[in-house]
């Protein structure tokens, strides 16, 4: 939906899917053409640890539900606020 931080990407263009079995898949969405990243992931109390099996290094990104029921990560300080997609599973 929206950031703080002006560098980084989200709205339409990106899209996160968090299975039940700890993958994760990132897709940022560019004109002609899609990345995507598979990550895994586990939850350790207020943060997700992301890694990257291609190439590890552990990702610490804090995370909250706010009032309207979207997700707030916070890395490195700066806020981004997602919405879950109607009728989605992740």
């Amino acid at each position: 939906m929206r950031s703080e931080d002006p560098t980084m990407e989200v709205g339409e263009a990106v899209e996160m899917e968090f299975s039940p079995d700890g993958k994760l898949t990132y897709t940022i969405k560019q004109t002609g053409s899609r990345q995507i990243m598979n990550l895994t992931y586990e939850v350790q109390g207020p943060e997700i640890v992301s890694n990257q099996p291609s190439a590890p290094a552990e990702n610490r990104t804090r995370f909250a539900i706010d009032e309207q029921g979207q997700l707030v990560l916070e890395l490195d300080g700066s806020r981004s606020w997602y919405r879950r997609l109607s009728g989605g599973a992740g």
